[in-house]
């Protein structure tokens, strides 16, 4: 009895034991694996562990600790190794506790070569992967996440994942468009409308609810064979409450914090406006976004390196084209800096944009290459262009009111005549809504007319063009954020409709389908005036918009009507543009000449190809 009572403890005292020494070994590691000749030979490793705090951490295999940070909270070890970029092999990490040492193996990999550079040319197709398609029910649910999914509720999740997109691809390149931007897809694991992506819990993994790593990897693989330039949506800002370095704190100064909760004022403007307060310029950055969006701060250098070692390595692993910064004017100066240098230098190819959702073009210029920057300054801090946010909003005012002298049509073109201010609107992205906004459609009155004169000029002006999912079948929600979000029929096995097939389209919808189709057709057709083309606008009259794009060979005419009456084409008023106008073809309906007897019909846009005189 006294045998088996000390037999007993034994072996209960070794297995507490052995739960101790397991306990102390390394869980986690941020980055879980590395690149070679990423540009930088400081490696940050955030290690994971019940007991790590105290362990004694060796690397073997080439890298040297340079630093290892103090004051990071428990479970956690932050330190940061010497590589040799181009020729840095494997190497272990060794947890040593009391002479017992667990190993981690980390590995270096060949960096991935680079994916196609995003174009002025491009036409760009945003879309929600929890709102697109649904073809793996069985991930729907994940007993791990907080959120079920709930179809009924509009803010709920509603289980469109990765295999759904994979599945439309054909959809998306017969539509025109040849760059996917999709809201991030990293783990949301929050209790609530987590179906968004921005309020991140895990920077290093895929939500499983949209599908595996494997999948994001081979979505993207899918992507580049198909012709499809990749667009990364990547959150600086703030991250959910429920992530793990905040729910159990990694370091009270990796987020911002006050007293009591503090709400950012939102207002971009601040930033530089020459008169704004110091206070008000601190509440707009340092704010959180919301209460369950901690805001981060990224003043700390190792919380800066934390986020462009995490933006790095997703560029690698998806080959990206493409990287797409939410809230981009709420996050630091310097950091942003630091991060537009530090990806261009990994990544030249990589087109960089911000969101920046302000009400003045002085404010959005203030973000994006422009004369704000002395000349004498470089560029590589900055990002390659902004969301244009002043087009999409000018567009609204200009087709929803009588044609004027600073009116209708004519504020577009004010709009473009600004265009000095920055280095290069080609790159400009542009939209006429978006996932935060109401759908253009309703916001031009469900009026088919205005809605395909704003495609127009989305596709036919400066700039990106980016369609939201669905207004190529004239979705026209409003109001709030789940309804503007709502599914893409035919994306789900029991939908009544199917908006992916023509049979399943109105004839409104199919109308709609054929004109973005032409519309991309026309700047894949001719796509080196959109990219070095000259351009040329000239002054609205009488209700008719009209500017050209000339290249060595073609010319563009872009006439837009905003009248009720049609309206001829004048070819003596357009004579500074070198085009053979007696051979003028109508590129939107069947190519025919003696195109300005019939002119342009009203609410319509006429879009002509001439051949350019000598």
């Amino acid at each position: 009895m006294v045998f088996k009572f000390s037999q007993r403890l034994f072996y209960a005292l070794f297995f507490l034991f052995s739960l101790g020494l397991q306990a102390q070994s390394i869980q986690r590691c941020d980055p879980p694996y590395w690149f070679k000749e990423m540009g930088c030979d400081t490696l940050q490793l955030l290690l994971y562990g019940d007991g790590i705090d105290k362990a004694e951490i060796q690397v073997k295999g080439g890298p040297k600790i340079l630093k290892s940070v103090a004051g990071i909270g428990k479970g956690y070890r932050l330190i940061y190794v010497k590589i040799n970029s181009r020729k840095q092999g494997d190497f272990s990490i060794n947890c040593n506790v009391n002479q017992q040492v667990s190993r981690y193996l980390f590995s270096m990999r060949e960096k991935p070569r680079s994916s196609a550079a995003i174009a002025a040319s491009d036409r760009m197709y945003l879309l929600m992967p929890d709102r697109f398609a649904n073809a793996n029910p069985g991930n729907d649910d994940v007993k791990t996440m907080l959120e079920k999914a709930n179809r009924n509720d509009l803010h709920g999740r509603h289980g469109g994942d990765l295999a759904g997109i994979q599945q439309r691809l054909d959809y998306i390149t017969d539509m025109g468009f040849n760059a996917l931007w999709m809201t991030p897809v990293l783990e949301n694991n929050q209790p609530s409308q987590s179906y968004h992506g921005y309020a991140c819990t895990d920077h290093y993994r895929v939500d499983p609810r949209y599908g595996s790593m494997e999948e994001y990897i081979d979505l993207a693989n899918k992507c580049r064979s198909k012709g499809i330039k990749f667009v990364l949506d990547v959150v600086y800002n703030h991250v959910g409450n429920e992530h793990a370095l905040f729910k159990q704190l990694i370091a009270k100064d990796w987020f911002h914090f006050r007293d009591t909760f503090f709400r950012t004022n939102y207002r971009v403007s601040s930033l530089s406006d020459p008169y704004a307060a110091a206070s008000e310029k601190s509440t707009m950055l340092h704010g959180w976004f919301d209460k369950h969006m901690p805001d981060v701060n990224q003043d700390n250098v190792h919380v800066q390196r934390y986020l462009i070692q995490n933006s790095l390595w997703w560029i690698a692993v998806t080959q990206a084209s493409a990287l797409r910064v939410d809230t981009y004017p709420y996050s630091q100066p310097g950091f942003l800096k630091r991060l537009n240098i530090e990806i261009k230098r990994a990544f030249p190819h990589l087109f960089i944009f911000g969101e920046t959702w302000e009400h003045t073009l002085a404010a959005q210029a203030y973000f994006a290459p422009s004369v704000f920057q002395p000349k004498s300054k470089s560029i590589a801090g900055l990002p390659h262009a902004v969301t244009d946010f002043q087009f999409c909003f000018g567009l609204h005012q200009a087709l929803n009111e009588p044609f004027g002298w600073n009116t209708g049509l004519s504020r577009l073109y004010y709009l473009f005549a600004s265009d000095l201010v920055y280095r290069n609107p080609r790159m400009l992205v542009t939209f006429a809504d978006n996932h935060d906004l109401n759908r253009m459609h309703a916001v031009f009155g469900q009026d088919i007319s205005k809605t395909k004169m704003a495609l127009s000029l989305m596709y036919m002006g400066r700039g990106i063009p980016c369609v939201f999912y669905g207004t190529e079948i004239l979705m026209k929600d409003t109001g709030a954020h789940g309804a503007i979000r709502r599914d893409f029929p035919g994306g789900w096995p029991d939908d009544e409709k199917n908006g992916f097939s023509p049979d399943g389209r109105t004839a409104e919808q199919q109308e709609m389908c054929d004109y973005i189709r032409r519309l991309a057709q026309i700047r894949q057709q001719y796509a080196s005036l959109f990219t070095v083309g000259k351009r040329t606008q000239y002054i609205p009259e009488d209700g008719v918009y009209a500017f050209f794009l000339e290249g060595e060979e073609d010319v563009i005419g872009v006439f837009v009507n905003q009248s009720s009456t049609p309206k001829a084409i004048i070819a003596s008023r357009y004579s500074d543009i070198r085009a053979d106008w007696a051979k003028g073809s109508n590129n939107l309906t069947a190519n025919t000449t003696g195109f300005y007897t019939s002119g342009i019909s009203p609410m319509s846009t006429t879009i002509i190809h001439f051949p350019r005189k000598p």
